[in-house]
């Protein structure tokens, strides 16, 4: 996506950690920095959202569960919207929690759409074909 330039003042600190953290990704300082931004925005737009570190990146969470959004709503879709029944089968997951996981997904479904298809393509075949031996075979 094409982006346009705009002129933007930096505490020093900030900036510094914004340099800190492009260095030790090998990315671009405007790479980093709209990255942040993006997540800042949609953290606020969903409270009971953030973002964390994972194996395959950056994943948006649901606060206090330890879950990514992704698996929220992947067991939501399978119980046919039935909260009840997501609430049984992950009891971190509370109203609040479903609420934040489905108002994220509410306004960024290509990108939950897009890690529940990786996630479901994850499987012990598709595994082993990538990574022979990496399973161990009962």
């Amino acid at each position: 996506m094409p982006t346009a330039p705009k002129s933007l003042r930096l505490r020093p600190g900030l900036r510094a950690e914004i340099e800190r953290i492009a260095k030790r990704s090998r990315r671009s300082f405007s790479e980093v920095a709209q990255d942040l931004l993006e997540e800042a925005v949609r953290m606020r737009a969903c409270p009971g959202i953030y973002f964390a570190d994972e194996p395959a990146g950056r994943e948006a969470k649901v606060a206090g569960t330890g879950l990514g959004v992704w698996e929220v709503i992947r067991d939501y879709l399978a119980e046919g919207g039935n909260a009840e029944k997501v609430k049984e089968a992950l009891p971190q997951v509370g109203d609040a929690e479903l609420k934040a996981s489905l108002l994220y997904y509410r306004k960024y479904p290509q990108d939950i759409d897009a890690e529940i298809a990786e996630n479901a393509a994850l499987t012990p075949e598709a595994v082993e074909a990538r990574f022979p031996g990496l399973l161990r075979k009962a």
